[in-house]
C-alpha cells in the first residue's frame, strides 16, 4: 500500500553554505505557502524523483506521475518562495537529507516580484550550486517559467511576461555555466493561449497534460538505465 506524506510548513531547519549574497530582510508576499509531497517514501525499488517549482508544478505534479508510474517515485516541493529568499535552500535541505534522487527537475521565477533581477540571479546561481553540491550524483534539469496572460484577454501577454523572459535569460546563463540541462516549458506553451486557464497563470487540464507530458519525457532522458516511452 502506497504511503503518501505531506508536510505543509511555513519554516524549516537547515540551510546550505551561503555562495551568494542575499538580502537581508526577505521580501514576503500576503499569503507564503510551501507544500512537500513524497509518494512511496517507505519504499525505494525505484529511482526517485523531485520535482521543485510553485502552483504550475503542482498542476503538472499528478501527470508527471502517471507517466512515470513503474520507472520512478516522485516527490515534489512546491512553494511561494522566491530562490531569492534567504530560507528557500533550508527547505530544500530538508528533502535532500531524507532521500536520495537521481534527478531533480526545478523551476522558480513566477513569485518574489519585489526582488530584482540581479537578486534573483543571485538567488538561483546559489541555490544550483548547493544542489551540485549536495544532492549527491542526481541529475538536475532546468525548466524555464512559463509566460503570464492578460485575464481578460488570453491571446495577449501580461506585462510581467517581460519579467519572466529576463528570468528565463538569466537562468539560461547560469544553467550554461554549470552545465544543467533545460526544459524549455515557455516555449511549449507559449502559442497555446487555449491551454491557460481564466487567471492568465495557471493551466487547464489540456495543459497541464502537455506539460506533464514534456516534463516526465525529459525526467525519462536522464533517469539512469532508463529508456523514454514512445
Amino acid at each position: 500500500m502506497k504511503h503518501l506524506l505531506v508536510w505543509s510548513f511555513l519554516c524549516s531547519l537547515v540551510s546550505f553554505a551561503p555562495v551568494f549574497a542575499r538580502p537581508d530582510e526577505p521580501v514576503r508576499e500576503r499569503i507564503e505557502w510551501i507544500d512537500i509531497w513524497v509518494t512511496d517514501a517507505d519504499r525505494s525499488q525505484l529511482p526517485r524523483v523531485l520535482l521543485v517549482g510553485d502552483s504550475i508544478t503542482r498542476g503538472y505534479f499528478g501527470g508527471v506521475e502517471q507517466h512515470l508510474a513503474g520507472r520512478a517515485q516522485c516527490a515534489r516541493l512546491t512553494t511561494s518562495k522566491c530562490v531569492s529568499d534567504p530560507t528557500f535552500n533550508d527547505d530544500l535541505q530538508l528533502l535532500m537529507k531524507q532521500y536520495n534522487f537521481s534527478v531533480i527537475h526545478f523551476n522558480n521565477g513566477l513569485h518574489g516580484w519585489g526582488y530584482t533581477e540581479e537578486q534573483y540571479r543571485d538567488g538561483l546561481a546559489q541555490t544550483v550550486a548547493a544542489m551540485k553540491e549536495h544532492a549527491g550524483s542526481a541529475r538536475l534539469i532546468w525548466a524555464t517559467t512559463t509566460p503570464m496572460r492578460n485575464r481578460t484577454d488570453l491571446e495577449s501577454f501580461d506585462d510581467k511576461t517581460d519579467r519572466v523572459k529576463q528570468r528565463n535569460k538569466l537562468a539560461s546563463q547560469i544553467m550554461t555555466e554549470y552545465q544543467v540541462r533545460t526544459d524549455d516549458l515557455f516555449e511549449l506553451v507559449e502559442s497555446h493561449p487555449d491551454w491557460t486557464s481564466s487567471d492568465g497563470v495557471h493551466f487547464n487540464g489540456m495543459g497541464n497534460e502537455a506539460l506533464a507530458k514534456q516534463v516526465a519525457a525529459s525526467v525519462l532522458e536522464a533517469l539512469p538505465g532508463t529508456t523514454p516511452a514512445k
